[in-house]
């Protein structure tokens, strides 16, 4: 059976989206996966079809799609529900325990579980893949030597959302604590916000940046795709977030991670929301420095993907 897969449009999106795709494929079935850039990761994914937009909808029995609210998500939804409803199923990843949002019983995820394990638990109980796993067809060039470089932290000062951002000062101290103490921190952002943030190095393409991100030992960051790309690789990571609930659902969750939430407690008040303005300020630079310090133990005891095998998480080409 070929079955369409559409991503919401960041690159953790895509990355969970490809557990469904990959899983489909062990099962036998034919996926491919539609997302606007992950194209240019294909040679990554060598036993899956990613494709940019628009699709040929008449080619594929089975379409998946993981909600979003923007225009072409919504020109997906439109025509799949109008032309393909039986064959469609719509996942809504949002983390809430409420089930009255939209398409909530189609893919019937927990919000008390991360995203990545819900979706290994729609491939077993919604798609009738008993032996679903948590991969997705992730394999590791022969000549890059993963966590390589373990003196090398990545630290991802951006998401996408400037609500989700920890400050930039606080980065900045953070990269000087961390140099202070031996390690090699890297900022990694895109060309744009290069703009903010000269200090990170620019990356010739994708490849280029996914390769920095494979090779160190551990990464920091705001919630974003570069976290869940770093755990596909084995790497600890440390997130910051605004709230519990958030964390436990968008957490990375491919190896060990710590997730740090603000300590204390601010009033989230109808027309201030000053819990979701200010949540920065219960996480200082040394709160972030004692977690890094947990994350280290985990770092050694983290799996060398090297060793993994055909069934992990990471394969080896």
């Amino acid at each position: 059976m070929k079955i369409a897969i559409f991503s919401c449009a960041g690159l953790g999106d895509c990355l969970h989206a490809l557990i469904i795709a990959e899983n489909l494929r062990r099962d036998g079935h034919e996926p491919v996966t539609f997302h606007p850039m992950m194209k240019q990761l294909q040679g990554w994914f060598p036993q899956l079809s990613i494709q940019p937009f628009p699709p040929s909808y008449e080619e594929f029995d089975r379409f998946i799609i993981l909600y979003e609210k923007s225009p072409w998500m919504k020109e997906v939804i439109d025509h799949c529900l109008d032309c393909y409803r039986k064959e469609t199923i719509i996942l809504n990843p949002i983390a809430t325990p409420n089930r009255d949002y939209p398409y909530w019983e189609e893919g019937q995820f927990d919000g008390r579980f991360p995203l990545a394990d819900n979706l290994v638990h729609f491939c077993q109980t919604i798609l009738g893949i008993e032996k679903a796993q948590k991969c997705n067809g992730l394999v590791v060039p022969e000549n890059l030597f993963v966590r390589s470089k373990p003196h090398q932290v990545i630290i991802h000062p951006t998401s996408s959302r400037r609500g989700k951002n920890w400050p930039r000062a606080k980065f900045l101290k953070l990269a000087e604590r961390l140099k202070e103490r031996g390690y090699d921190p890297v900022f990694m952002v895109s060309p744009k916000e290069r703009i903010e943030w000269p200090e990170a190095p620019p990356f010739k393409d994708l490849d280029e940046m996914v390769r920095c991100v494979a090779q160190a030992g551990l990464m920091v960051g705001n919630d974003s795709g570069i976290g869940h790309l770093a755990s596909l690789f084995g790497i600890p990571t440390l997130t910051l977030f605004k709230n519990q609930r958030t964390a436990d659902f968008w957490k990375p969750a491919f190896a060990p991670n710590i997730a740090l939430i603000p300590k204390g407690w601010l009033p989230n008040l109808k027309g201030l929301r000053w819990r979701d303005k200010y949540w920065h300020w219960g996480i200082s630079v040394r709160r972030v420095l004692e977690a890094f310090d947990k994350l280290c133990v985990l770092g050694n005891q983290a799996v060398n993907p090297a060793t993994m095998g055909k069934e992990d998480i990471v394969g080896k080409a």
